[in-house]
């Protein structure tokens, strides 16, 4: 794709699109910060919020209902022939998110040798896996369902706990 071919499918001049991006990589760049910003804030709603064990984080709810909005262009550039900048972004916000996920209450960390940086590489680039195996698919399952897939693999995989820790039950009864 030119950017030619980029102007001439959105009906803009040439020199609107370069006062606005500096080339294609520019405008992909930006396009996936977009993506970004669309789930940062129910990450930061989800972050003093312990969540049921079986629930999901909206944010990632969200950023799948928008991929299997535009499948279409996730299938390609998550392909083999796709834009390193679709999957290097994609990978750098699920690693964030994972981030965020073991910064929450309730999240019980087990003891691992592996270098945390290392399994948070392992599941984001799983996911971006699981999330092509998706599209390419033709979305077989909702956003929901794989939502609560990929949690249940990152779980595993990281090493982790999203139940409450349990705590010693109060006595009800006084001491007189």
């Amino acid at each position: 794709i030119t950017v030619q071919d980029i102007v001439d499918r959105a009906v803009i001049n040439r020199s609107t699109f370069y006062r606005h991006y500096l080339d294609k990589d520019d405008l992909l760049t930006k396009y996936m910060d977009e993506v970004t910003a669309l789930t940062s804030e129910d990450d930061n709603k989800d972050l003093n919020y312990v969540m049921p064990e079986k629930e999901v984080p909206s944010g990632l709810v969200k950023l799948l209902k928008h991929i299997q909005t535009f499948s279409a262009f996730y299938r390609v550039m998550l392909s083999a022939n796709g834009h390193p900048v679709v999957t290097d972004r994609l990978r750098r916000n699920a690693e964030n998110r994972y981030r965020f996920a073991l910064a929450r209450p309730g999240v019980v960390p087990n003891s691992s040798d592996t270098p945390l940086d290392m399994r948070l590489t392992y599941v984001s680039c799983a996911g971006i896996g699981a999330i092509l195996w998706w599209v390419e698919n033709n979305i077989p399952c909702t956003a929901e369902e794989l939502a609560a897939w990929l949690g249940e693999l990152v779980t595993a995989s990281l090493g982790f706990s999203l139940r409450r820790p349990t705590l010693p039950v109060k006595s009800t009864q006084s001491n007189s």
